[in-house]
């Protein structure tokens, strides 16, 4: 076992190391079209729908190993996102429009396949913490899960130190509302656009 193992990490070693600069990393940050949608999981069949999209910002540091045409890029991101909500006309509330807003910190774990050293396919898990919410200016944080899970899906383009992503993410949230007896489920969608530098 101790021989097979060792034989597997140096099979990885000599593939890391026939990987033009197998462990890379540096900083990134980009701009979003961000929308928030709700749906009332409660006996309530009140749902909110998007009404407009709104810019989202976000920036942070990556890296990234690659072995053998395939990579992991853990990643630490501040992203500022949110939408502009209104309530179904078919449901029992009347219509009215809110603004929502979030600040938080994000942890995309990507995974994925790099073609000819250029373009990269990727997809991966999203850790969320929730910094700060607000609603038409009120603080709701403190009715929202602090964190939680959602995903990014998309393409990549490295060129020389420069790289360019274009992502697709979804991130759910739980949001209680003791005022009206009612349980959430909030779902916040982003197509992202962000431009990196490789410093390593």
């Amino acid at each position: 076992m101790r021989n097979l193992v060792l034989t597997i990490f140096a099979l990885f070693a000599l593939g890391a190391t026939a990987q033009a600069q197998a462990l890379t990393g540096g900083l990134k940050a980009g701009v979003g079209s961000s929308s928030v949608s709700v749906r009332d999981v409660t006996s309530n069949p009140a749902e909110y729908a998007n009404k407009e999209s709104v810019t989202s910002y976000h920036a942070g540091a990556f890296a990234r190993l690659n072995i053998l045409g395939l990579f992991v890029q853990p990643e630490a991101v501040f992203t500022q996102t949110g939408g502009r909500l209104e309530s179904n006309p078919n449901a029992s509330l009347a219509n009215r429009v809110a603004d929502i807003k979030f600040n938080r910190l994000d942890v995309p774990i990507m995974a994925g396949i790099s073609l000819g050293n250029l373009v990269r396919l990727q997809a991966g898990p999203v850790a969320s913490t929730l910094l700060s919410a607000r609603q038409d200016g009120q603080n709701i944080k403190s009715f929202m899960e602090n964190s939680d899970w959602g995903y990014q899906a998309g393409v990549g383009l490295d060129i020389q130190r420069l790289t360019l992503d274009v992502r697709y993410e979804r991130i759910s949230r739980n949001y209680d509302d003791p005022g009206n007896q009612s349980n959430y489920d909030l779902a916040n969608k982003q197509i992202l656009v962000s431009v990196g530098l490789k410093l390593f």
